[in-house]
């Protein structure tokens, strides 16, 4: 926990100069954090679904005929490697978000720092997705659109961060002072 603590001072520092929203749109933010992660995490378990699926078809191709057609095999192995590698991701940073929502709605700092692990998650998947892609095209499109992500949602993360109880186990408390 300590390590975290650490992190977190240590990123609210890179977010420390940039313009703050207002405060009642901080609030109103915060407030809401919790439905939105509901959202967020309904989305994302779209993906999961998908990779899912597509591991699925996948697994039906290997030893088929089909796969004779394929210029390479080892494309498509690959491609199964890189797809468990971001469907375990996604389904880990799913369970934090979901575990986050109870204290988020009760306006906990707890709920915050679980959402804030689900964002380190999320920028740790996007350093393995982008190496594991085959192309440097490719590479440099997720790096630098994940990087865009990362930005903006650790930016709107950061501006609701003094919204949430920092007291551990603070049970029924609705804000921070």
């Amino acid at each position: 926990m300590e390590f975290l603590n650490k992190l977190e001072d240590k990123v609210f520092g890179w977010f420390r100069g940039a313009p703050n929203l207002p405060n009642e749109a901080r609030k109103s933010l915060a407030e809401n954090a919790w439905w939105i992660v509901i959202i967020g995490s309904i989305l994302m378990t779209f993906s999961i679904l998908k990779g899912l699926d597509f591991l699925e078809n996948q697994a039906t191709l290997q030893g088929s005929t089909a796969s004779s057609y394929y210029i390479s095999t080892t494309v498509s192995d690959w491609a199964v490697f890189a797809t468990t590698i971001s469907v375990v991701f996604l389904v880990a940073q799913v369970i934090l978000m979901l575990f986050a929502v109870k204290p988020l709605k009760e306006m906990q700092k707890k709920g915050w720092v679980l959402l804030f692990s689900s964002w380190l998650l999320s920028g740790v998947a996007l350093v393995a997705n982008a190496l594991l892609t085959l192309g440097i095209v490719s590479f440099i499109i997720t790096v630098l659109f994940g990087a865009v992500w990362l930005a903006i949602s650790g930016y709107f993360l950061f501006e609701i961060h003094g919204q949430f109880a920092h007291v551990e186990r603070s049970k029924g408390v609705k804000k921070a002072e």
